[in-house]
């Protein structure tokens, strides 16, 4: 009994498996050749003219004369260095200095700003800075306070004497 069951299950089982083959199908479909994709269209044509050149930056101003500004933000320019000047019109020296402290800021392309102040037109700011004489520099980076200079110099001087400064601190 034991055999008979065992044969009449094995033969199910490949009558199962013979009726399931679809070996055949899946070849059939899998060989099936497919259209290729279509390249993407293309719908944007660039333009025909040429386009000018763009302007060219202005230059950051290199200087100025106070005319009641917050010193706190003045001083505080991100990156450069900030010479506020007091200097009073009567004084030849203090006019030669201004001329100096403006080459000397231009020649920086950026890094330096000077701020010029009419000690005489702006007394208070000059007893804020205890203003004894003039020209007076303060040299300011990133709103420190770095350093005072009384008296004039060449820009080549105050160049050196900036470079000192910064080096130093």
């Amino acid at each position: 009994m034991r055999q008979g069951a065992f044969i009449v299950i094995s033969g199910l089982l490949l009558a199962a498996l013979a009726g399931c083959d679809d070996s055949n199908d899946r070849r059939s479909r899998y060989a099936e050749k497919k259209p290729a994709p279509r390249p993407l269209e293309r719908n944007f044509d660039p333009p025909r003219q040429v386009l000018p050149p763009s302007a060219p930056k202005k230059k950051e101003p290199a200087w100025m004369d106070y005319r009641g500004e917050d010193m706190r933000q003045l001083t505080e320019l991100s990156g450069r260095r900030v010479l506020v000047v007091f200097y009073a019109p009567w004084s030849s020296q203090a006019m030669q200095y201004v001329q100096a402290v403006k080459s000397y800021a231009e020649a920086q392309d950026g890094k330096a700003f000077a701020v010029l102040i009419d000690a005489d037109a702006h007394p208070e700011l000059a007893r804020k800075y205890d203003l004894e004489a003039v020209p007076l520099t303060v040299l300011y980076l990133e709103g420190m306070k770095l350093r005072e200079m009384v008296g004039g110099v060449s820009a080549a001087r105050l160049d050196q004497l900036i470079e000192q400064t910064v080096r130093v601190e």
